[in-house]
């Protein structure tokens, strides 16, 4: 079935729409922002001057090619929505909690301690909205380029960070023998390798493009630099992507309806709660054991502990969102983050940050109630995408985090998961329409 004339001159009209964003992805983790350094082993002492640095208003800008990349990307993407006011300001209402993110960033600045990393946190948080909407704008006329594009994009950035790895060791291998590639740390190289692996095995998963080799590589590669950055979180979040996704598959292939989802939403749920109660009685150190961790979560224990101090010291509006420059600075915090989503945002906005993250999210679950959205044909890998995200950010912090590159992928998907369908090409309800490439039944 094609579309219709006016939607293909359209889709040609949209089509540079998406090229700051994959520019973006393709430069994620290459040090444009800061310099490589030969690896060493560091003390408590080295880390906490490192952190100091990182948050300071000296560290405000960067550096002068990372300033003219993303000036570039940002004007660019402004300069194209100009053109696209009423479809642009239509996804912005549907996701409007990121509007009230913005206004609690910025008002963030009168109780801030450097107000000037305040306001570079609003203009990378402004820039990378217009990116992502950019982009959303373009994919919406062939939703599933998004994830094929992602795939082959961060595979290629994967190929080089690996490439890094085999020729200068001892400026992307750290001191303890774990990979980092060009990133800053075994950690962020982590987390690069999951957002590789998730793009690639939905397209493999989904059947989306004929060029399987292509996507098999990045799997491959993904799952290699998981394994040499010994990020745990990033390999159980991978498992978990990878049951999301076939799982997805198996139940869109028997026309699953919707009351069978959220089904599984509440045994999800039900599941959660009960492992809370039994951690609560039962000693599971073992099970920390056995993946390789130990109950303290690598010291974030501790680390968790401090970030309730501090968000019981201002729990309503938070100390600002200013990289916790105060923090740094008076308490002695020798890391840049609490190593949680939701403990990271709660320290920076307070309950109002939390209560708007919570409205963020039901604004892209509200998205696949709506029977002429692009959401319901790219349930399987947007769904799994936000599930791995969460699970990321249980021992990570990523939330509103305009420098990385997991919110600005979460950002493209809920943009993405807002747009209607092109043209007369509708969505249907759940499961996604036999006519979707790689999840129908003949896929």
């Amino acid at each position: 079935m094609y579309a219709p004339v006016a939607d293909q001159t359209q889709a040609a009209h949209d089509r540079r729409l998406g090229i700051p964003f994959l520019i973006f992805m393709a430069t994620s983790g290459l040090p444009l922002g800061y310099s490589l350094q030969p690896t060493r082993v560091l003390a408590v002492a080295d880390v906490a001057e490192m952190t100091a640095q990182a948050a300071s208003a000296d560290n405000t800008l960067g550096s002068l090619a990372n300033i003219v990349l993303l000036g570039a990307l940002y004007g660019w993407s402004a300069w194209m929505l100009l053109t696209r006011p009423r479809s642009s300001a239509t996804i912005m209402v549907r996701t409007w909690p990121l509007l009230a993110f913005l206004v609690l960033i910025g008002a963030s600045v009168m109780w801030s301690f450097e107000p000037e990393k305040v306001v570079m946190n609003v203009v990378h948080n402004i820039g990378v909205i217009l990116m992502c909407l950019a982009a959303a704008l373009h994919y919406r006329h062939a939703p599933d380029g998004f994830v094929r594009d992602l795939g082959l994009v961060l595979g290629a950035n994967m190929a080089v960070h690996l490439a890094a790895i085999a020729i200068l060791p001892g400026y992307t291998i750290d001191w303890q023998a774990r990979w980092q590639g060009l990133t800053v740390h075994p950690n962020t190289f982590g987390a690069l390798a999951l957002t590789t692996f998730w793009a690639n095995a939905a397209v493999l998963a989904g059947r989306l493009d004929k060029r399987r080799h292509w996507y098999w590589a990045g799997v491959l590669m993904a799952l290699a630099a998981m394994i040499g950055a010994d990020s745990k979180t990033s390999q159980l979040t991978s498992i978990v992507t990878v049951c999301t996704l076939l799982g997805l598959r198996f139940l869109v292939r028997r026309h699953a309806r919707l009351p069978l989802y959220a089904a599984l939403v509440v045994v999800g749920g039900t599941m959660l709660v009960l492992y809370k109660v039994i951690a609560a009685t039962v000693d599971l150190s073992f099970l920390f054991e056995a993946v390789g961790r130990d109950p303290e979560f690598t010291g974030r224990a501790q680390v968790w502990e401090d970030a309730f101090k501090a968000i019981g010291a201002k729990p309503l509006l938070g100390w600002s969102f200013d990289d916790h420059a105060y923090l740094i600075a008076t308490a002695g915090m020798p890391y840049s983050s609490y190593h949680s989503g939701l403990l990271d945002l709660a320290v920076n906005g307070g309950a109002i940050a939390i209560a708007l993250l919570a409205a963020l999210m039901l604004s892209w679950v509200a998205c696949y109630f709506r029977p002429d959205g692009v959401a319901r044909r790219i349930a399987p890998w947007s769904v799994a995408y936000v599930i791995a995200y969460v699970m990321h950010n249980l021992t990570e912090a990523s939330y509103v985090a305009p420098r990385g590159q997991l919110w600005v992928m979460f950002l493209g998907v809920l943009f993405l998961c807002a747009c209607s369908a092109s043209g007369r090409r509708r969505a249907r309800p759940l499961p996604p329409p036999r006519c979707a490439p790689g999840w129908s039944v003949a896929g």
